[in-house]
């Protein structure tokens, strides 16, 4: 099977592929793709598969930063790494009638919270977000409203049961631009590294998000102050070890800090 696909690209006589993979498989397949000109990222035994290997910056920087510069020895130059996502006329209305039957007013502080993700390494303690859900409720008398997608309620009822307070009902799962209306109609999202904190960032909703493993920087567009993000390197994120570990990174970050993010960002949204 892998011979036939190899041989599907061959056939298609490709004149450029660019390797933003940059894996041992992906570098074999942009090698033997027959194209003129290859173009991949200057890893360690993987640069013979390139006529034009890329060196790979050593500083911790956006993601789209650096797939960017795989299209340098095109002539092409990328600046504006800002994330735009558009909803339909029916999911704002999906979202105006969601917002509608919750009680939602205009003058309600409303915060998306989103406590889910399928990689342990990225899920921040549920009861430290009920401790955060509890305190914006309490103090900013917010309206706290969870994301959730298939399969993840269980996220959220463990934070339900860690709180005292009460936040807004759960409903029907949303589709994917659905959650995207919902976030544009918020004041804030407060959340683990996932889908719905980019959606967030890609729709102008402030942010303040956990991030365990990846670095923050990888998956923050650059200048963006409104969207601040929480980490704590334990000496591994480097070279993570997990399994082997007890998630420390995700540890460290704490609740007061947390609070004070999310501070900082209200300051300028309130």
């Amino acid at each position: 099977e892998t011979l036939r696909f190899f041989r599907t690209i061959r056939h298609h006589q490709f004149d450029t592929v660019i390797d933003f993979f940059g894996n041992p498989r992906s570098a074999l397949i942009t090698r033997f793709s027959g194209a003129p000109i290859r173009i991949g990222f200057d890893f360690r035994g993987r640069s013979l598969a390139y006529t034009h290997p890329v060196k790979i910056s050593t500083e911790i920087t956006y993601a789209a930063q650096d797939k960017a510069q795989l299209l340098k020895p095109l002539g092409i130059s990328a600046e504006d790494f800002g994330l735009d996502f558009f909803t339909a006329e029916k999911d704002q209305n999906y979202a105006d009638d969601l917002f509608e039957k919750m009680g939602i007013k205009n003058k309600d502080f409303v915060v998306s919270l989103s406590p889910v993700s399928r990689q342990p390494y990225k899920v921040w303690p549920a009861e430290r977000f009920a401790l955060i859900a509890d305190w914006l409720i309490k103090t900013y008398n917010a309206k706290v409203l969870f994301l959730f997608g298939p399969g993840e309620l269980h996220f959220i009822d463990s934070v339900r049961k860690a709180m005292t307070q009460t936040a807004l009902p759960d409903y029907a799962v949303p589709t994917l631009t659905e959650t995207l209306a919902i976030l544009n109609k918020v004041d804030l999202h407060l959340g683990n590294d996932n889908g719905p904190r980019h959606f967030a960032v890609a729709g102008g909703t402030p942010t303040v998000t956990i991030f365990g493993r990846p670095w923050a920087a990888n998956w923050t567009p650059p200048q963006q102050t409104l969207h601040r993000t929480l980490e704590y390197d334990p000496g591994c994120k480097n070279k993570c070890v997990y399994p082997k570990c007890n998630l420390e990174c995700l540890d460290g970050v704490t609740v007061e800090a947390v609070q004070n993010e999310l501070e900082n960002v209200m300051k300028n949204i309130r």
